[in-house]
């Protein structure tokens, strides 16, 4: 490979000429008579008369705006320059003109569905929803907070609180709720937007519950907006909206209010280095101005063409590629899942993407997968690639050259701080290995070498110079002194950013990784802080650093290394390490959870008690500490640099293979030995998540291909998102063998003589666990026998060796009619799985959950299938249930006494023709059914009696006792039953014989007293909300349980 200061790509002369960057060039050498004959006298100019530059760009821009242009900066100091302070603008209506027909947005999904906006539908959606945010009473300044996919729908939430003059603040979809809560609830956002529908590539916690922790965690909330059908989080004191309901409720009758130039327009967040994340304020005029000057003469974007950038919400290429509707640009969405290499592809050769911005562990990706995109798919309208977010090797440049087109591969950095790129592209320059092609434009960007070392080429990224984007200020720093502390305490009259640069005798830029201790692990900018967050939640871990380590054969070129210090009892075994990574999984995000963890005896520290992670990073990247004199404990680097868990290179990414997965009893070694091999983690067990463990979303697909050329056939993504272990993995390969006489183990359909081999085997499952009879072996037959449905899809799966039954899968299916909506519901019950199969239960799991169109309810689920649903999508739909004795809610007894009857053919008889089906289904199961009239008000109550430990009231019984109780199923109309529980209460206690009444919450319109007990009921539906399920035709009802 060829690695010399030669261009890899020279752009035609032709392309020259004709390019923005010229046009405006010409444009300045008209306007103030000097001739600017490259780029490096033009750059001179644009920051030695860097308001010249602004004030011309301004006016060459065409931007809408009104008001004085002078002055064009106030003072000189880059900490305290203030551009266009008599200048008014509005950023949504200049991202929102042009034609109407015009395409503005086409939003791709994961799902393979596409949807495309006009212009001139984006403009009327986004002034609608402006429209309720303005009803919802949010006033300028206001912050509205989203959590969103990357699609159309939160584009509009962004424009429509930029027309408010709201200041908009975004986290990705994959975010925990405790990260997200570290970001927002400083903010106090009165409004939050929120995706909540679960898709099938998401991981852990499902993301309506995290959304709806977050929610709990912001009272300032005065309105939670949600993006899709998902379910709603349920609060009683923050009214809850549908965003199409929104939109839909208002017009288009908004007058465009300019504000200030520097009005803040965007919250974003730091990587959070030191602390919690800062909260960074950019104004409106300076983010526009900048962008525009990026993507039009840096980017050469022009009116009618396509940009698509794989990024997130939570990202700041997220608000880089919105703001390029100002430049006439259509935006190209993507929010689903990267299911294998050629996805991203695929979308630029579709809808003929101009610029396709991506990241360079993508790249890798696509090189170590033999991908050749050029080859493989029409790119004949691409003309660029950019890449950003970590270091582009110059081997890259190389395979883009050769496997993707002879275009300009354009490495472009900056960062959220100033929400732009100091070093970038450019369609005039050629394009060389391992560079970026030259400085922003009006910004004096400068190499700033060490103090001990000034000949040094590489030196600290310094802008000299204000520029327009420069934030306006952290949030809650009216003093301003952490925002100096931040950015200028460490070179005096500067912009610190944080980085290593070096430039070259071209005017190329060679980025060296970060100077501060923010981490950048493919692509995603992770600070410590956050970290140590999360991992104070495991108290074995007495301190941790976490330290960037570069390796270039990891995507990205670095990996997070952990370094932790125990507790004197503790000890860095498996299960530990696994709990950590599991932890940093749940309350932070995939990006935190480190390829390396090692334990040792000491952190460096400074003779002042301060921890030094550069110290650290130097050690493993050994590199001699730079600031080893001013260290208390010096020899702890030593330890360090020398730990073998640090210093062990990654296994090679695997080659093409050379031998088949064995299908039988060595198929878990050979898996396990594989995912080690690729994902570059040891050991792995069996039962470790592949996710947690560190295996990050392009080495884990790497992974799936592997397994697939291994195994010679498909094995879809969502399988592993089911059961992301080696022992899932195993289950689904073997279950894709069904019908195999080969295979002793499989599963298959319950057929009619496997009922009373399950009856025998789930009884004897009851006793071992303690359950002595509690369900006779004749009342599992409702499992297979129940009557409201004649044809039956299936009467569940079973697990079979040879031809014994060795686990069951039920699964109880009722054709339901609910607000007009009418569908299959099926209600998941039974899993067992013998233990020396555990493996196979995900297969099981798998053929039940075939059917996407039937909505699944999983209602008395253990811890393990707990979290195997949650992995699944599945959505809470009971937390928790309401525990009621007697006489609590005695102040009912005021209200009139109504008439409560128990007589089936009284009840039925007052009943809808509806409510009749419901009767006469869930007569025959020894389920209560009542009647409770009002006046014209009419309640339909079914109620199933229960024998079950009560955790509220175990500390006060003997152990092991169970308390008869009756649980509500159902209510027709719980405002009636509220007001007269006490009185129904007491009638259901007299009649079944028992002590408590059990009810979910979200059954009553207000919060009552009583203990909660937890319970993990959940749901997975395209067809039904949350509000919309209940606890009939289930396993409640047939069982005993």
């Amino acid at each position: 490979m060829n690695e010399t200061d030669e261009p890899i790509y020279i752009p035609h002369p032709a392309v020259v000429s004709r390019s923005t960057l010229t046009d405006f060039t010409r444009f300045c050498e008209t306007a103030t008579g000097i001739r600017f004959p490259d780029q490096t006298s033009f750059h001179r100019f644009s920051v030695t008369d860097y308001r010249a530059f602004w004030r011309l760009f301004l006016t060459w821009s065409r931007l809408t705006a009104e008001g004085d242009v002078e002055p064009v900066c106030e003072g000189d100091d880059v900490e305290r320059g203030r551009f266009f302070p008599n200048l008014r603008l509005s950023y949504a209506e200049n991202l929102l003109a042009g034609s109407p027909d015009a395409p503005a947005l086409i939003a791709r999904h994961g799902d393979g569905s596409r949807e495309q906006l006009s212009r001139g539908q984006l403009r009327e959606r986004a002034l609608r929803l402006a429209q309720a945010l303005t009803q919802l009473d949010v006033r300028p300044s206001d912050r509205v907070a989203c959590i969103a996919r990357n699609n159309a729908e939160a584009v509009i939430a962004a424009l429509a609180a930029a027309v408010v003059g709201a200041v908009f603040s975004s986290c990705g979809a994959e975010m925990g709720a405790f990260a997200i809560l570290s970001r927002f609830a400083p903010l106090a956002p009165v409004v939050l937007f929120a995706n909540t529908q679960a898709e099938p590539w998401d991981t852990g916690v499902p993301l309506a519950t995290r959304v709806a922790e977050t929610a709990t965690g912001l009272p300032s909330l005065r309105a939670i907006v949600s993006l899709d059908d998902g379910p709603l989080p349920r609060t009683d004191t923050t009214a809850v909206h549908r965003l199409d309901v929104l939109i839909a409720a208002t017009d288009t009758d908004v007058v465009w209010e300019r504000r200030s130039f520097n009005d803040p327009l965007f919250a974003m967040f730091s990587s959070g280095t030191t602390g919690a994340p800062k909260c960074i304020l950019h104004g409106a005029g300076g983010t526009l101005l900048e962008h525009v000057k990026e993507h039009r003469l840096h980017c050469d974007l022009r009116p009618g063409e396509r940009l698509f950038y794989q990024t997130s919400c939570g990202w700041m290429m997220w608000n880089w590629q919105l703001s390029a509707l100002a430049s006439g640009v259509a935006l190209v969405l993507y929010d689903g899942a990267l299911t294998a290499p050629e996805t991203l592809w695929r979308i630029v050769a579709e809808e003929r993407i101009s610029v396709f911005g991506t990241n360079p562990a993508y790249l890798r990706f696509c090189e170590d997968a033999g991908l050749a995109p050029g080859r493989q798919f029409d790119l004949g309208a691409l003309r660029a690639v950019l890449s950003t977010g970590s270091i582009l090797y110059p081997r890259q440049y190389d395979w883009a050259a050769d496997h993707v087109g002879r275009i300009p591969l354009q490495s472009i950095s900056g960062g959220t701080d100033i929400i732009g790129c100091f070093v970038l592209g450019s369609p005039n320059l050629p394009v060389r290995r391992g560079e970026a092609q030259c400085r922003s434009l009006g910004l004096d960007v400068r190499a700033l070498p060490p103090a001990e070392d000034p000949g040094s080429p590489v030196g600290e990224l310094v802008c000299a110079n204000p520029f327009p984007s420069r934030p306006i200020g952290l949030w809650d720093d009216a003093a301003g002194s952490r925002f100096h502390a931040a950015y200028f305490s460490q070179n005096p009259g500067m912009w610190t950013h944080g980085d290593l640069i070096e430039f070259t005798a071209a005017g190329g830029a060679r980025l060296h990784g970060r100077s501060d201790g923010v981490l950048n692990i493919r692509g995603v900018r992770v600070g410590p802080a956050e970290i140590y967050a999360a991992l104070e939640a495991l108290p074995e871990i007495a301190e941790a650093m976490a330290v960037e380590q570069i390796a270039e054969d990891e995507p990205g070129g670095t990996r997070l290394v952990l370094l932790v210090r125990l507790r004197p009892d503790a000890t860095l075994d498996a299960a530990l390490a696994a709990r950590v990574r599991a932890v940093l999984l749940e309350r932070g995000s995939a990006a935190m959870v480190p390829a390396r963890i090692a334990a040792v005896t000491a952190l460096p520290e400074t003779h002042n008690g301060k921890r030094s992670e550069a110290a650290a990073r130097d050690a493993i990247n050994g590199r001699p500490a730079r600031n080893r004199e001013a260290l208390r404990n010096p020899e702890c680097l030593d330890e360090i640099a020398a730990h073998p868990a640090l210093r062990a290179p990654a296994p090679p990414r695997a080659p093409a293979p050379t031998e088949n997965l064995p299908m039988d009893e060595r198929l878990e070694a050979a898996l396990q030995a594989l995912c080690q091999h690729i994902l570059g983690i040891s050991p792995i067990a069996p039962m470790d998540n592949l996710f947690a463990a560190g295996g990050n979303s392009l080495a884990v697909l790497t992974l799936i291909m592997e397994i697939e050329r291994r195994a010679k056939r498909a094995l879809p993504v969502a399988a592993l998102f089911a059961m992301p272990t080696i022992k899932g993995l195993a289950a689904m390969l073997r279950g894709t063998q069904v019908g195999d006489k080969t295979q002793s183990v499989h599963v298959r359909p319950v057929e009619v003589r496997d009922i009373e081999p399950i009856c025998a085997l789930l009884h004897r499952t009851g006793i071992e666990e303690g359950e002595v009879d509690r369900i006779k072996p004749e009342i599992w037959r409702n499992l297979f026998e129940y009557s409201w449905l004649e044809q039956k899809p299936d009467c569940g799966f079973v697990l079979v060796d040879d031809t014994t039954i060795v686990g069951f899968l039920g699964t109880i299916y009722a054709k339901r009619e609910i607000n007009g909506k009418v569908g299959l519901t099926c209600n998941l019950s039974s899993w067992y799985v013998q233990p020396q199969y555990r493996g196979w239960g995900a297969a099981l799991l798998h053929a039940a959950l075939r059917d996407v169109s039937v909505s699944y309810l999983s209602l008395t689920p253990n811890p393990l299938s707990e979290q195997v649903f949650k992995m699944l999508g599945f959505l809470e739909l009971s937390g928790s249930v309401l525990v009621l004795p007697p006489f609590l809610q005695a102040e009912t007894f005021w209200h009139a006494r109504p008439r409560i009857s128990f007589d089936p053919a009284d009840v039925r008889a007052s009943l809808s023709d509806r409510q009749r089906a419901v009767f006469d289904d869930h007569a025959p199961y020894d389920c209560l059914q009542l009647a409770v009239q009002d006046g014209p008000e009419h309640a339909y109550i079914v109620v199933k009696r229960r024998v079950m430990p009560v955790p509220k009231l175990a500390s006060l019984l003997p152990a092991g006792i169970r308390m008869p109780c009756s649980e509500i199923l159902y209510c027709s109309n719980p405002p009636l039953l509220m007001r007269h529980l006490e009185r129904v209460k007491l009638a259901i206690l007299r009649r079944q014989r028992t002590v408590l009444l059990l009810a979910e919450p979200r059954l009553f319109p207000q919060r009552l007293r009583g203990a909660t007990m937890k319970e993990h009921a959940s749901y997975r539906s395209q067809l039904f909300d949350v509000s919309e399920l209940d606890k009939l035709y289930s396993e409640l009802v047939l069982l005993q349980v």
